[in-house]
This record gives structure tokens, C-alpha cells and sequence, in this order.
């Protein structure tokens, strides 16, 4: 049996020590940008990771308003992602979730990440607290206000990474990438976390990634042409990829029935010509049904074709010369064959 580790950040509402739920539906109680951290535990039987436990850090508050935490959940949780980055030499990849998703269930979801793209890689999940019940109308609406209010708590997170690296000495540094991946809802999430990002520190607002992969991106399709919305995200990373399917009927549910414009996980960025040079798309369209035949919006996991295109963007391949992908527009628009 092969152990999988999933590291968490939060703003959900921690529920106790003996809750096999962990973390609730609702935003932290601290406040929405408050986070909480932690490691998820899972063995791999068959084809399933199947989860064993999870330890939440211990916070403990200051004495005094404005202090540090004299135990932080934070430093537990970056220090650990340091020394296995530097042991072990391995790349660490942030996941970003969607709609109507659990705390347990976007576990499960890191994990399945983590056991199907080869590389061995670190994987942090950024748990919202997505409804994680299907009421239709309004668990979409509920979870898009949620994701909306995330950002601040995302931006957070990000800041404390930043400061983490830059306070690092250059004999720890590591020189290892970390990357994001979004699916769904959780690319409005990253929009709301760049925004926040920009209007509170913008000076900080660097290239910390390498890769940043929106799949089935709940998104606007006019995104890339907006400031207001994800046009800065290039910024942040070394390379930008979309992967997009045309039948993908659960961005159609978000387009037609919750008034939403046309989404980019559907059929890519509305204006080619006005995409920024370090942004990729996918055409996942042939392929998707292999993976989730019903809904087509989970296909970026269990598809071996498209596991392999998000590896290799991973390693940071030439996007020309990834194998299996034909071009449909020069430099930055490919097919997944098959």
C-alpha cells in the first residue's frame, strides 16, 4: 500500500478533535480570511486513496494584541513543505477546489491529484467552505458568494508564503517550483485571492509559481482581457494553462440557467488575439468523457491522456513539444489527441 500525505490550508469552521468531518461548511468564526492548518493521511487500495486521519496544528493565541502566535500552525505547515521540498528534492503543487465540495471530499480529491500525476509531488489543498450539498440555485449561489469572500483568505496565504521565502537564507532555499492548479469554482477563488493580493500589497505581487493550470474553469470567458479579473494572474507564474471541454455540462448549467457569461472552461478565452503571451490552452474536448461520462467537468483526474499533458506542463515542457496534442493555433492553442 503507497501512504499519501495532502497538507491543508483553510478558512473553514474547525468542528473538534474527534470529528471524522474536521472542518464544516462555514467560514472560520475568527473571520473569513482567518486559516487554520494541517496534514490528511491516505492509503492507496486499488485505484482509490482511502483516507486514514488528519491532524490539524495546534494554534495558540499571544498574550498580547499584535504578538505572533507563540504556536503556529502556519510555520508547522511551511516548515515541513521546506525540508521535504529540500530532501526530497520534490516540486509542491497548491490544488484549489470547486462547488459543492466537502472538506473530506476535496481531500480525497487532493489525494487522487497526488496519486495520478507522477513526480511524487508535495500537494497543499486550499479548502473554501463550498456547500458541499446539492441544493439546485441555491448551493451555486451560496458557494459563489463564499468563493467570492475566499479571496482574502487565499491573498493571506499567499502573503505568508511570500514572507516565508523571502525571510528564507539562501543556504535553505531549495530552488524547487510550486505550482496551482484551480478546477471549477476554484479559479473565481483565485481571481477573488489575485485581486485581494493586488489591492493590499501589490509590491508583492511576484512570479512565486512556475505553473498555474485552471481546469474546467468556472470562469469568465473575458477574464484574460479584464485587470479586474484574472488578466494579472500571468504575473504570478511562468506559464499559464487552460484546459477547456466543450460538453462540459456542468459550466453549460452555469452559463445558461445562473445568468453567468459564457465560462472559459467551456470553449476556451473569448478573444485569442487579446490573450497574454504566457498563457496556454487545451482542448480537452475529445477526451473528457473518458474520465467523467455523465457531467464531463471532472476529467483533469482518472484520464491517463490528460494526466500526462498536466504532467508534462508540470516539468515545464515546451508547449510545442508536448507529445499527444495537436496545434490548432500556433504557440499557444493545442488538442489533446487522445
Amino acid at each position: 500500500m503507497v501512504g499519501i500525505d495532502i497538507f491543508f490550508v483553510t478558512n473553514r469552521n474547525y468542528l473538534s478533535a474527534n470529528s471524522t468531518k474536521f472542518f464544516g461548511g462555514r467560514f472560520n468564526p475568527d473571520g473569513v480570511a482567518a486559516l487554520r492548518f494541517g496534514t490528511a493521511r491516505f492509503e492507496v487500495s486499488g485505484d482509490k486513496p482511502v483516507l486514514i486521519g488528519a491532524q490539524v496544528y495546534p494554534e495558540q493565541r499571544p498574550k498580547n494584541p499584535g504578538d505572533k502566535f507563540e504556536v503556529s500552525g502556519r510555520m508547522s505547515l511551511l516548515d515541513a513543505l521546506r525540508d521535504r521540498m529540500a530532501s526530497g528534492k520534490h516540486d509542491t503543487l497548491v490544488y484549489i477546489h470547486g462547488f459543492n465540495v466537502s472538506f473530506v471530499d476535496a481531500l480525497s480529491a487532493a489525494a487522487r491529484l497526488a496519486a495520478e500525476i507522477p513526480g511524487d509531488y508535495n500537494v497543499v489543498l486550499f479548502s473554501w467552505p463550498s456547500d458541499g450539498a446539492m441544493i439546485p440555485w441555491m448551493s451555486y449561489y451560496s458557494d459563489r458568494e463564499d468563493a467570492r469572500a475566499s479571496g482574502p483568505a487565499l491573498a493571506r496565504a499567499y502573503l505568508m508564503l511570500y514572507e516565508f521565502v523571502a525571510d528564507m537564507k539562501e543556504a535553505d532555499r531549495c530552488e524547487r517550483a510550486i505550482h496551482v492548479l484551480a478546477h471549477s469554482m476554484g479559479a473565481y477563488v483565485l481571481r477573488q485571492g489575485v485581486q485581494a493580493v493586488q489591492a493590499k500589497e501589490p509590491r508583492k505581487f511576484v512570479r512565486l509559481f512556475d505553473q498555474v493550470i485552471l481546469a474546467a474553469a468556472d470562469e469568465d470567458d473575458d477574464c484574460f482581457e479584464s485587470d479586474a479579473k484574472l488578466r494579472p494572474l500571468p504575473s504570478l507564474a511562468r506559464r499559464v494553462t487552460v484546459y477547456f471541454n466543450r460538453a462540459d455540462r456542468a459550466l453549460l448549467i452555469s452559463d445558461k440557467t445562473k445568468a453567468n457569461p459564457d465560462r472559459l472552461g467551456s470553449d476556451g478565452p473569448r478573444m485569442m488575439d487579446l490573450l497574454p503571451k504566457k498563457v496556454n490552452i487545451v482542448d480537452c474536448s475529445r477526451i473528457a468523457a473518458a474520465a467523467d461520462p455523465v457531467v464531463q467537468h471532472s476529467y483533469y483526474i482518472n484520464n491517463p491522456s490528460i494526466a500526462a499533458d498536466i504532467t508534462a506542463t508540470l516539468a515545464n515542457q515546451e508547449a510545442m513539444a508536448i507529445d499527444n496534442r495537436d496545434v490548432t493555433r500556433p504557440e499557444y492553442a493545442f488538442r489533446i489527441k487522445g
